[in-house]
């Protein structure tokens, strides 16, 4: 993919266009780390956009009325674990699919962030912030934007869970089988919720990303991460069925998910034929994986 790209555009093989392509990709993996535990509990979040949207409009309003940084990000972990608790505890009550309760809370999210600024989500970035996803920047004296090193650390922590933890595992055992997992005294709500709080704390690190790199807000600037994070994670290879799949898997799937939108604007392909070109990316994915038995059946 990254040939097809520097052949269609050489400006990529620049240092400014690797940087970008790098940013890009901090930015969607980050997002995408919710949206593969939910892939994996047999869930999806499709609350992500609007969470994007809501850390980007908060943090540029209320730094622009003198708010301080860790007071915005104190605010965004509140409402972002109050975003997964609702996701969480709403879909264990009452037996409710996570798409149609994340869908709900989005649309809950994305009215009470415009109710809450009247409207007007224009405001100031902190030059840190900026700083961090600029494709000339660097972090500690080392050429590389300082958001790479944030997607990184929040690889490793999430690798580290996956793999080395209670609460990785009983991904894993609520994605395979939810009947199973009860009687190994895995809590089916509990999971949920950790699941869906970290979706939303880590969708709302690429909104405060975002907003370094657009150099703005909008309610809205979240919405092309519906489609991609769940391109990232089907490309990546996790099962839709649940119960398989690793964050390691959607970091290669953000990188090719990255260099084929580039592509696509390379091309001048506009953002609604990009979304059909996803869309048609996910569908042709989900034919061929669609095939594979779940994992509860190959038990």
């Amino acid at each position: 993919m990254f040939l097809v790209l520097a052949v269609a555009t050489p400006d990529v093989l620049s240092r400014t266009g690797i940087m970008s392509l790098l940013v890009l990709s901090s930015v969607l993996g980050i997002a995408a780390v919710g949206q593969t535990w939910a892939v994996m509990i047999a869930g999806i979040d499709l609350s992500i956009p609007a969470t994007i949207g809501m850390a980007n409009v908060l943090l540029t309003t209320l730094y622009a009325k003198g708010w301080g940084f860790g007071e915005i990000v104190l605010l965004l972990i509140v409402l972002s674990l109050a975003i997964g608790i609702a996701n969480g505890v709403l879909s264990s009550l009452f037996g409710l699919h996570p798409l149609v309760v994340s869908l709900g809370v989005a649309s809950v999210v994305t009215g009470g962030v415009l109710i809450a600024v009247d409207g007007n989500t224009g405001g100031d970035v902190p030059g840190f912030i900026t700083d961090a996803v600029s494709p000339k920047g660097s972090f500690l004296g080392i050429p590389l934007p300082a958001a790479f090193f944030v997607w990184m650390l929040v690889l490793v922590l999430v690798i580290v869970v996956e793999r080395r933890t209670v609460i990785g595992r009983h991904v894993y055992a609520l994605g395979s089988n939810v009947t199973a997992s009860r009687l190994a005294l895995v809590r089916p709500m509990v999971v949920r919720v950790v699941v869906y709080s970290v979706s939303a704390l880590c969708a709302s690190v690429a909104g405060v990303l975002l907003a370094g790199f657009s150099g703005g807000a909008s309610v809205d600037i979240g919405d092309p991460y519906l489609f991609s994070t769940i391109t990232a994670v089907v490309v990546g290879g996790t099962s839709l069925l649940g119960g398989a799949g690793s964050y390691a898997r959607t970091v290669a799937g953000v990188l090719v998910t990255t260099e084929f939108t580039t592509l696509l604007i390379g091309f001048k392909i506009g953002p609604n034929m990009q979304q059909v070109m996803l869309g048609v990316a996910i569908l042709a994915l989900i034919t061929v994986y669609g095939r594979d038995r779940h994992v509860a059946q190959r038990l």
